[in-house]
This record gives C-alpha cells, structure tokens and sequence, in this order.
C-alpha cells in the first residue's frame, strides 16, 4: 500500500476528492501491486494493439487491456485509456461522475489525448514494476507471480523471435499464449511478405474475424484476388525518408505535402484528378472504369513483377476517391521504396494513417491556398464553395481550418481524438 500519483505533463490525473474526509488530495491510497501486475500482463497489447478502426467499439478483451480501471483488485482508480499509435503512447482521461456514490472522485481530466514517446512510456513502466518488486523483495516476499511473470516479458523482450511473436501475437488482438500456434506463425509469414510496417496497419482491422478456420492469410489472399488495378508511381520528394521531422505525424506530412506541391508546381491552383493519376502512374481509363467491392476493409498496393502496384482499393464517391489517391502517394513517399513493402490506408487510428490523412488534406487543400480562396470569410457557404473548389470534403476543409485556429469548434482537432476515444 502507498500513495499513488499519475501524472502527464502538467495534469495530476490521481488528484482527488476524499468524500469522506472532504479533502482534496494529489495522491490515491492504494495497493501498487494489482496496478503492476496489469501492465505487465497487458504489456505486449498496450505496446502494440492500437485503437479499433473508427466507428468500432473496442471489445471487452481491449478495454481489459487497455482501461486502467481494469487493474481494478476493489480499488478506485482513475479512468485512464492508453493505446499506441505504434510511434506515440495516446492517454485519455475523464473526471469521475459527479453522481457516483464511490469514496474516491477523480476531479482532472483531459480535454484531448496527451501523446508520449513510446519510448519513454516503457521506460516509466519499466521502472514502475521494478519499483514494486524492489519493494517487495525488501519486505521478504520473493516470487511473486508478478515477478514471475516479468521475468518471462524481460525474456522475450531479449529474444528477437519471442519479441515478434508476442507483438504478432497482440496485434491479433490475443493476450499471451491465447492465440493459437498456426494463425501466429501465419502472421509471422504474412509480415515477412508484406513488410513488417504493412502488417501492423492490416491486421488489427482484421482481428475480430481472425480464427484457426480462417487465418488472416486467407482473408489477404481473397482480396488480392478481387479486382484491381496497376499503377507504377514516378514520385518523390528530396529527403523524405531520411529528414529528421517532428514527432507528430500531422506536421510530417504537411512537410512532404508542400515539398510534393512545389515539385509538380501546382503553386496555388487545386490538384486535378489527372495529377494524381499520374503521380501513381495509373492508367486514366482503367481506374475510372474500375468497381471497387462492397464493404472493403481496407485499400492495399501489392508490388508486382512490373515494377509497380497493384492497387485494390475501396472508395466509390469522387471525392472520397481522390482523398484515397492522395494517401496512396503520401505512404509510398515514405514506405513505397522500402524493399518490398506494401502500401495500406485503413481506418485505424495509427501513426501511419494519420499521417496519411494529414498528407491527403494539406496536398489536396493547403492551408496557404485555403486562406487566400476564403478571404477570411469564413461563414458556411463559403466553406462550402471552397470545398467544391479544391474538390474535397467539407469536413476536410473545416478540420483544416479548425487545426490551424481559424475556425473554433466543440470537437477536437481531426487528427485528435476527443477526451475520450469512444
């Protein structure tokens, strides 16, 4: 037992109100073990599982492994959401309710994800859990099962195979060992042909149907032979790959978003849909004529023998499909010359994909050429119209304008989640 605080940033999530006392204090009184042993048991999901696509309620099994409440051993802890984007740590947080007949209320909150290195995120926890058992060891309780079981992660964490089969393993969607052997070692075989990347995109929008009848190998072969189309891209952008950008995906891609602009040198003018047919060297007729399946997961580019891609992709309205276009040629920039790697655009919420949405946005809508067609008018109708201009959606056109503070909104930035994530 001891007094626990949480911190991100400058924001005490464990700050509190002690109904019975009727004080406010900064720190909680609890056991640190029950919280250790779920980070250590959740530790390959909380590293690797991101968000359920948008619009997908996460499972009982994701919230057990992602909700701190879930740590739970009949202490009040606060309600605390982590989930990687496969490069940031994501924290949500909510104030308890008001209306809770609960000793403990948690009386912070926060108004949008706070992000944190994932680095850094293993590190504190790392240094947590041994904390608790240094603590434990000192008091003369030796083998626990937490430290059994640390000592297995600490195990694999040294083991290159054990590591990636875990991680696999999670990105299923299975806690430890609750995964069967053969949809594991399917997976490590699909990573290897599709790139390690790739697959960490595809398969947690996968991971409800995954069964031993049905691997997620067949489920990939079966779309690879749907209908599709080839595309050989000829694009590329000084340094993209190599320059040290910043942390968040969003400015990333406004960087490789503007240097492409100035290449093709669209100056201020609206992207046509001829530029993006050529910058991922397709075949004008063939695409335009092309019937994407129904209710599509995903949209992938397989390279071929060709030098190029095989594009399947899923998008069916005009405007939809150049925002798809444009995704496309935003991931190859920066993983289409990667060996072998395939290119993916899903709806999850991962690093990748929001770098993808933030390229899309700012190539087909510059904030620059935005603000010079609205003219500081920034009434409905003329967002409307500049919509039409730059042949975009509307909500693109106003997430942009939000992002930049031009525009207020009780909704979080698009590439934010709100305080909560669902």
């Amino acid at each position: 037992m001891g007094d626990f605080g949480l911190k991100v940033g400058d924001v005490n999530l464990t700050r509190n109100e002690d109904t019975w006392s009727q004080t406010i204090r900064d720190s909680v009184l609890v056991s640190a073990y029950p919280l250790a042993a779920w980070i250590v048991s959740s530790w390959w999901r909380l590293l690797y599982e991101p968000l359920p696509p948008t619009g997908t309620r996460p499972s009982v099994s994701w919230k057990m492994a992602h909700e701190l409440t879930a740590a739970n051993q009949g202490f009040i802890w606060p309600r605390v959401i982590l989930a990687s984007d496969t490069e940031l740590m994501q924290v949500w947080s909510t104030a308890s309710n008001a209306f809770e007949q609960q000793s403990v209320r948690y009386v912070h909150s926060l108004d949008r994800p706070f992000l944190v290195n994932l680095s850094e995120f293993e590190e504190t926890a790392k240094a947590f859990i041994e904390s608790v058992l240094s603590r434990l060891d000192a008091t003369g309780i030796a083998d626990t099962p937490l430290a059994g079981l640390w000592k297995e992660v600490q195990e694999e964490l040294a083991d290159s195979y054990a590591s990636q089969y875990r991680r696999r393993e999670a990105e299923l969607g299975f806690d430890p060992d609750e995964c069967p052997e053969d949809l594991v070692k399917d997976a490590l075989n699909l990573a290897e042909k599709m790139g390690n990347e790739t697959f960490s995109e595809v398969a947690p929008a996968y991971s409800k149907d995954i069964s031993a009848a049905r691997p997620l190998s067949t489920t990939i072969d079966e779309l690879m032979q749907e209908s599709g189309f080839d595309g050989k891209p000829e694009v590329s952008v000084e340094q993209s790959t190599s320059q040290e950008f910043s942390k968040a995906p969003w400015r990333k891609a406004n960087e490789v978003a503007s240097r492409l602009r100035d290449v093709i040198d669209t100056e201020e003018e609206p992207v046509t849909d001829d530029q993006l047919y050529d910058l991922l060297g397709l075949q004008k007729a063939e695409y335009e004529t092309f019937d994407p399946p129904r209710q599509r997961r995903i949209s992938i580019a397989v390279p071929s023998k060709q030098a190029g891609f095989k594009f399947h992709t899923r998008k069916r309205h005009p405007i939809a499909k150049r925002f798809e276009l444009a995704r496309f040629i935003g991931d190859y920039l920066l993983y289409g010359n990667c060996e072998e790697s395939w290119l993916a655009n899903t709806d999850l919420r991962t690093s990748r994909q929001k770098y993808q949405r933030a390229f899309a946005a700012e190539f087909l809508c510059p904030l620059s050429s935005l603000r010079a067609y609205l003219d500081d008018d920034y009434s409905e109708s003329a967002m409307e119209d500049a919509a039409e201009h730059f042949k975009v959606s509307s909500q693109t056109v106003e997430s942009t304008l939000i992002n930049n503070g031009l525009i207020s909104s009780s909704q979080s930035p698009s590439y934010l989640e709100a305080s909560l994530p669902y």
